[in-house]
């Protein structure tokens, strides 16, 4: 099954949680619960898994940063398991989105070659188990306004902001 590690630590946005197999990035997520009652909850996920932040050494700091407005470049191996093919190039191609621009779900889908997928595109955005490593809130719908986000739309709205995009000027921003 692999080596499964956790992390819950507080931050600005929330109680973050981390999860990694096998030092493969598996699953970030941010929750408003108060952090011991999210260890709380990892740990009946995980009843096998270790809760550790020393091997999150790398990726904490660069979450830190980032929240911070820095520009990060998350090098981070990901645990693509349990993910379509079509869900995973969806995600790759977000990957590709430069900090501080944004891009369309109809766009995305564009350039993986399926001309009529906004809808999908988002749908697999939905599903993103690695919010801020693949920055699925750089991508707005064709309109310029912001679509959804699994973390809300307030979060996804303040990261934007983080990286100087300017809702009201989205043409601005584009990555093409």
């Amino acid at each position: 099954m692999g080596q499964i590690a956790f992390t819950v630590q507080e931050s600005d946005i929330g109680t973050i949680v981390i999860v990694v197999k096998d030092s493969r990035l598996v699953s970030i997520d941010v929750s408003k619960e108060p952090i011991l009652k999210v260890q709380k909850q990892m740990r009946a996920v995980y009843p096998q898994g270790t809760e550790s932040a020393t091997i999150f050494k790398t990726l904490l700091p660069m979450i830190n940063l980032y929240l911070r407005g820095n520009k990060v470049e998350f090098a981070i191996d990901l645990d693509w398991n349990g993910l379509s093919d079509f869900g995973r190039s969806v995600l790759e191609e977000t990957r590709k989105i430069p900090y501080g621009r944004v891009s369309t779900y109809g766009s995305l889908g564009r350039r993986l070659g399926y001309a009529n997928a906004a809808r999908a595109v988002g749908q697999a955005l939905g599903r993103n188990p690695f919010p801020l490593v693949v920055p699925c809130h750089r991508v707005l719908r064709g309109d310029g306004t912001l679509g959804g986000f699994s973390m809300g739309l307030g979060l996804k709205e303040k990261l934007l902001s983080l990286e100087g995009v300017s809702l009201g000027r989205v043409q601005d921003f584009l990555f093409r």
